[in-house]
């Protein structure tokens, strides 16, 4: 059998006309999981599929399914997405690939308009990309129905359940035939996962993709052992010193707003921030004002950023440890796409991260090292460190205030700097060597830097 890198379009048993949408959408050859997946899919056969953000899993379901039902008129495809994002994304990708055989496809998500959708659904699209708890609202108003369904996709079938929507999924396939193909999709395998696959799934085919020296993406990660109130200041030199786009991940939505606000306050103009009380549009408009360059630096949490597709973003700030440590896969996973190298910093906070930090390691086939006994040095935690913690809780509560008026406005546009450009802030670039300093001009110490996952280290903020 040859392996995933030897097989081009043409072996996968696909048709000349659609082989002809896949070179004009520029795939040039299959990536691993779709030649995996791709075969059993068109056979009909249903797939459980465990591969790596950013490895092409949308593709994988998409062609075949595409392959499958063109010219056949009736709702046979229904995709469920854990995000209104990942839901857009995935009904782009339909679009691609179905729109030149005629198939249409229906978004149903949160946020939209529901009597719009519900003309939309009336027309008998081919495909439904959905959320779940949207799709229930128009089952529940007798909106749409599932009889004719005959593939059933789970995309990010482990978001799905970690976001609670179990019932709801439950509630779905029980209206569709149990003849039907179904194809779920994975980061990772877990029980819950296992446990959907054989409630859901006859027999299915499995395709695991390993992490690989070739296929892993080339992501330079760094831990820093700080305290909260250092944090602003380390993203701040981060930014400065960053001259591609950051994903910054923070583990509240009100902390998309108001670190956002913070580094407006400081100058740093190219910053935007999306979480789940943004109105859909402002999300949207957020998203693509990002992919566009119009801003160079995004604030996120876990589920909002699981939904945006970059290629190039240069680097992660895990601005907050991950509660999970899944997510943390996740979150890099935004970076060093597609055979592009990236940087993934993350700020843990001693005696509080350290058991997360642990897991993460543990899940990551790492062996943690005991944690330094020096953190942050004591002679850094005087009157230096108390002004800059009080400035920053000043600014948080002064955030929350302006909530109602500020919440869905964004950072003033200035032009954003290129690769090769001038730095984010317009202020004079500061060089690595300089060591940070507190509001109270006290100098900030070079934060303890972990071995163990985090490997090829670089000593940022002064370090040596």
């Amino acid at each position: 059998m040859m392996t995933p890198t030897e097989i081009s379009w043409p072996e996968l048993g696909l048709s000349p006309e659609l082989l002809t949408v896949i070179e004009n959408a520029g795939y040039k050859s299959p990536t691993p999981v779709q030649a995996q997946t791709i075969p059993f899919a068109i056979q009909g056969k249903d797939v459980l599929v465990s591969s790596q953000t950013g490895s092409g899993k949308t593709a994988s379901f998409v062609i075949p399914s595409v392959e499958r039902f063109k010219g056949r008129n009736g709702t046979y495809i229904l995709a469920l997405s854990p995000t209104r994002e990942i839901a857009q994304q995935t009904g782009a990708v339909f679009e691609t690939f179905g729109k030149p055989f005629g198939l249409k496809t229906v978004v149903c998500i949160g946020g939209a308009s529901l009597s719009e959708e519900k003309e939309a659904l009336s027309s008998s699209p081919h495909i439904i990309v959905a959320t779940p708890g949207r799709l229930c609202d128009h089952l529940e108003r007798g909106n749409v129905w599932l009889d004719f369904i005959q593939c059933l996709i789970f995309d990010e079938a482990d978001r799905m359940l970690e976001m609670g929507f179990a019932k709801q999924i439950d509630t779905i396939t029980e209206q569709i035939s149990k003849d039907r193909q179904t194809l779920m999709l994975s980061a990772t395998f877990s029980p819950v996962i296992e446990k959907l696959a054989r409630k859901a799934m006859r027999d299915p085919e499995k395709v695991v993709i390993e992490r690989t020296a070739e296929s892993a993406p080339k992501i330079d990660q760094q831990l820093f052992w700080i305290n909260e109130d250092k944090k602003l200041g380390y993203l701040m030199q981060i930014l400065r010193e960053e001259q591609g786009t950051v994903f910054v991940f923070v583990k509240a939505k009100e902390r998309t707003y108001q670190i956002c606000r913070l580094l407006q306050n400081k100058g740093f103009a190219s910053v935007t921030y999306i979480n789940s009380d943004l109105p859909q549009d402002a999300r949207e408009l957020a998203v693509a004002e990002f992919k566009s360059g119009k801003y160079r630096v995004i604030i996120a949490t876990d589920i909002m950023g699981r939904g945006i597709d970059v290629d190039d973003v240069a680097h992660v700030v895990n601005y907050d440890v991950p509660s999970e440590a899944e997510d943390y896969i996740h979150r890099i996973g935004r970076t060093g796409r597609r055979g592009l190298t990236g940087n993934a910093t993350t700020f843990a906070i001693p005696g509080k991260d350290d058991k997360a930090i642990k897991a993460i390691e543990k899940m990551r086939g790492v062996n943690a090292p005991e944690k330094p006994q020096a953190q942050v040095p004591r002679s850094a935690q005087g009157q230096g460190s108390g002004r800059a913690r009080q400035d920053s809780t000043r600014n948080g509560d002064r955030s929350r205030n302006d909530n109602s008026r500020h919440e869905h406005q964004y950072p003033p546009r200035k032009p954003t700097p290129r690769q090769g450009q001038k730095p984010l802030e317009a202020k004079p670039e500061r060089k690595i060597e300089t060591p940070l300093r507190s509001e109270a001009g006290q100098q900030v110490p070079t934060p303890v830097v972990k071995e163990g996952l985090f490997s090829k280290i670089k000593r940022m903020f002064g370090g040596k």
